[in-house]
């Protein structure tokens, strides 16, 4: 071969490469891109598509691709929100609660948790009734009627409120993102963990029944369930169940525990959280958001590696959060869409968390279920938001490929 062939030749390796490279990269946008658009009508096969990429291409330049499409997707819909001028619409019809007498704790009069019919009406507005746990209403952050007001929204057998939800609009940018909350009373709920049968993934043996035990599958003792944490590839955080541990834990990491006594601690774990042989379960999900009342600066940082290789804390996605009062005795239960990582962070620290994590993110996995009694006495679900319905809005009356958590009454 002379120097002209050889130089063709070379020329000829070269545009392939190109032309492989080429290919490979419109594939993975492709992917990720009808990915997303399929979640629209096919949540579960978009979420899917996504993680079948990752697979594939790894997840750096996968999360490079998620970004862009979620940043061009928000961007076109800040667009079309100046251009209807469209009001943002509340998820649900707020109530005020009456004023308490801090010398008498019954002295405040609230309404019942609705109906599984009630829940889904934004207009349903409850009758008043007694109970001795209030919550003070939170400044609003936006502009819409409701906004703040903490209304009852779960019970007990015996009808006392064990858990009230309030929304709130912490992006100015975006004032059509609302996220909801919900206040559970640790004084009269138990919060559990469950492992999926998949998810985290660990080589350490452990039953994973993945599912609800029928034991707390019972109308008036199971009161709601909710998204965990992200894929053990996208940070490998710590995960013990029943004293086994799937993942050791990181130190100084933001840590949910669970104590065999029923007590909830969240906090940097080797600081706030020691370890102990009490413990039930404990799951981590990155660092803390919220660490002693004061929001973590890094929350406005755009590199995806800080938070779990995953999309970034500057893109607007779907994003959840579990956050816990100074005393510890309320747990919070953060969620929405459209959502920055600061935004959500500003709107759980307003709630009234003192220390708080990120959970899941990106729509499909950002999920919550109420359980309620329907006729025949069977089981009903409610999924907390309108987004949340559709397939998959059942996903923790089966099996799970996903952990996740639970709530029952004490």
């Amino acid at each position: 071969m002379n120097r002209k062939e050889y130089q063709n030749a070379c020329w000829q390796y070269w545009l392939a490469g190109l032309g492989i490279l080429a290919g490979t990269v419109i594939l993975l946008i492709l992917l990720v891109v009808v990915a997303y658009a399929a979640t629209n009508f096919w949540p579960n096969l978009g979420a899917g598509a996504v993680d079948l990429a990752r697979g594939i291409f790894g997840d750096k330049p996968v999360s490079k691709v998620e970004n862009f499409v979620l940043s061009s997707e928000d961007g076109l819909k800040q667009i079309q929100y100046r251009l209807t001028i469209t009001t943002p619409v509340a998820p649900w019809q707020a109530i005020p609660l009456p004023a308490q007498n801090p010398a008498d704790p019954s002295s405040g009069t609230i309404s019942p948790s609705p109906t599984p019919e009630e829940l889904t009406n934004s207009t349903f507005i409850p009758e008043a009734t007694h109970s001795g746990w209030l919550l003070e209403n939170v400044p609003a952050l936006g502009a819409t009627q409701g906004e703040g007001q903490w209304t009852p929204y779960l019970r007990d057998a015996d009808g006392n409120v064990v858990a009230y939800r309030t929304f709130l609009q912490p992006d100015p940018q975006r004032p059509y993102a609302t996220v909801a909350v919900v206040a559970f009373n640790l004084q009269a709920t138990r919060l559990h963990f469950v492992l999926g049968y998949q998810e985290p993934a660990s080589k350490v043996f452990i039953s994973k029944p993945a599912r609800i035990p029928a034991s707390d599958m019972l109308a008036g003792k199971i009161l709601a369930a909710f998204n965990g944490g992200f894929k053990t590839q996208h940070g490998h955080f710590g995960v013990m169940l029943d004293g086994v541990i799937l993942i050791p834990p990181r130190d100084g990491f933001g840590t949910v525990a669970i104590y065999e006594d029923g007590k909830v601690l969240l906090g940097a774990w080797g600081k706030d959280i020691p370890a102990s042989s009490n413990m039930m379960a404990w799951r981590q999900n990155g660092p803390l958001i919220i660490q002693n009342g004061q929001i973590n600066p890094h929350t406005a940082v755009t590199d995806p590696q800080v938070w779990g290789y995953t999309t970034d804390g500057g893109t607007a996605t779907g994003r959840s959060a579990l956050g816990i009062s100074p005393d510890g005795s309320t747990l919070y239960y953060a969620v929405g869409f459209n959502l920055t990582l600061p935004a959500l962070t500003k709107a759980v620290q307003e709630a009234g968390a003192y220390q708080a994590i990120q959970l899941d993110i990106n729509n499909y996995y950002t999920h919550f279920e109420a359980f309620t009694q329907g006729s025949n006495n069977q089981l009903m679900v409610v999924p907390l938001l309108d987004q949340m319905k559709g397939p998959g809005d059942q996903r923790y009356l089966t099996i799970n490929k996903r952990d996740f958590f639970y709530v029952t009454t004490k």
